[in-house]
């Protein structure tokens, strides 16, 4: 920008402070002004209640007490006062506070719980506050605490929730790290307490192992250490197998024996993968009964299953009926063999 163009910029400018238009804001603007300070000072002569959040601490606790539960992080105050002595409160440097003494409150116990006395609450607040201020509520309405000078117990760690897999597989195995806490709490509360819940967790559809941070469900009075545990769920694949097993007679009297045909049936079962390659036939037992033949007096004798191994499901026998003969097992066997047609 050179000479010329400069001395027009400025021109413009001092033409501008120098016009009716800008002599008419500059008025409006001054009133503005005049107003908004008239109406700000009418409104803080006005009589408001307003709500103040008061910070709230004990100290002086020894090194040997443990505080179970603890007081709120602050009090909410509604107080009532002109807007002058409220905007006080709000912007001073040195706010309004509580600060209680462990000490004040300690009676010689190694465990229980402490009710602050209202009094004690209201006189330190209103000797903060100036005489015109009037308290007009105070929540919550009870400050406690709960202390511990060592007493504590070891609880098992329990789920609450629900933890589902997909339809492909199975839940293997969940555990917890750690299984158990340590609970701090008066008497009264250890005496009846056998275990502690996590908040309910829900897992659904799971196709693969998972790990989770549980938070534990908080007991008033006690404090939890840990305050939260790790899971973790092992899930597994289903997938099927069939085995042979040799069918067996049970119940047989003594001299009588049962041979079947076919002598041996497929068991079909639902397993994880990794159990698949450990069960094998002798982990079944595959049975007919000679009551069974008995009520039959001919036909097929049915097949059941008398033993199976954990972590097996929809078991299934084939052929589950099968043709028999009950033989003799000592003198002549040829004319006193029965055979079903």
């Amino acid at each position: 920008m050179d000479a010329i163009e400069l001395k027009k910029y400025f021109l413009r400018i001092k033409n501008f402070l120098l016009s009716s238009r800008f002599k008419e804001f500059l008025f409006f603007l001054i009133f503005f002004l005049i107003s908004s300070v008239f109406w700000i000072s009418q409104s803080l002569s006005e009589t408001f209640d307003v709500e103040l959040q008061i910070p709230l601490r004990l100290s002086d606790i020894p090194s040997d007490v443990v505080i179970t539960s603890e007081l709120p992080p602050y009090v909410t105050l509604s107080v009532r006062d002109k807007g002058t002595s409220l905007v006080r409160y709000i912007y001073d440097s040195e706010p309004v506070k509580l600060d209680f003494s462990y000490v004040d409150y300690d009676i010689g116990e190694k465990s229980g719980k402490v009710v602050l006395p209202m009094n004690d609450v209201v006189k330190k607040l209103q000797s903060q506050l100036l005489s015109s201020t009037v308290i007009v509520s105070l929540r919550p309405d009870t400050l406690e605490y709960y202390f511990n000078t060592g007493m504590r117990k070891r609880v098992p760690v329990r789920i609450s929730g629900k933890i589902e897999t997909s339809k492909e597989y199975y839940l293997k195995e969940i555990t917890l790290s750690p299984d158990s806490v340590d609970v701090l709490a008066p008497n009264a509360i250890l005496d009846t307490l056998t275990e502690v819940f996590t908040y309910p967790t829900y897992l659904t559809n799971l196709c693969e192992d998972a790990t989770s941070e549980l938070i534990l469900r908080r007991i008033r009075g006690a404090k939890l250490i840990p305050e939260h545990v790790k899971m973790y769920v092992d899930i597994d694949m289903y997938t099927d197998k069939t085995i042979t097993v040799p069918i067996k007679g049970i119940d047989f009297p003594q001299g009588k024996s049962l041979r079947t045909f076919p002598s041996k049936a497929d068991v079909t079962f639902r397993v994880g993968m990794s159990s698949f390659k450990k069960i094998t036939e002798k982990d079944f037992s595959v049975t007919a009964s000679f009551n069974d033949a008995l009520e039959r007096e001919g036909g097929k004798l049915p097949l059941h299953l008398a033993a199976c191994p954990d972590g097996v499901s929809n078991v299934r026998i084939n052929p589950d009926e099968v043709d028999y003969l009950v033989e003799l097992t000592y003198g002549e066997t040829e004319n006193n063999s029965e055979q079903n047609d």
